[in-house]
């Protein structure tokens, strides 16, 4: 499986080109960045932290724009993969990058799904919400940390 992404055409014009993989590259960190900003900026708001916009207005506004956030990173993190999937899938780094976004997403997801945020000061959505800045933060250090463990 991993021979064929690396044999596929987009994986080979990224390689070859000279702007491609650069501009994937900076489109994934836009992705990310946009995806993290607008996911603890809602859980800050949900602890709390953030008093003067209401919760309902917070998520209205920031949850669109973490889900084409998360789309963006998760396509161009697919793209950047294809590049070298042998050598990012033998990295215990990026294997734990991905394993930290499963759980971030998983937590989202049930998040998204049981409208946690209506229910601020309860003791599970306060919980999933430190779970959630925790594992966003963490997706970012492990991402980075690709580069100098690899």
């Amino acid at each position: 499986m991993l021979d064929w992404i690396e044999a596929t055409t987009v994986a080979t014009f990224l390689r070859r080109s000279v702007w491609a993989y650069p501009l994937v590259n900076a489109l994934h960190i836009l992705g990310l960045g946009a995806l993290v900003t607008s996911a603890l900026l809602m859980d800050l708001r949900i602890l709390g932290v953030i008093r003067r916009i209401s919760i309902d207005d917070v998520v209205r506004l920031l949850r669109p724009v973490a889900f084409v956030a998360a789309a963006l990173a998760v396509l161009t993190g697919a793209l950047l993969f294809s590049v070298k999937p042998h050598e990012y899938w033998a990295s215990p780094v990026f294997v734990t990058k991905l394993t930290l976004l499963a759980l971030a997403l998983l937590n989202a997801g049930i998040f998204v799904l049981t409208s946690r945020h209506t229910y601020p000061g309860q003791p599970v959505t306060r919980l999933m919400v430190l779970a959630s800045l925790f594992l966003w933060l963490a997706v970012l250090a492990a991402g980075r940390l690709i580069a100098f463990f690899d």
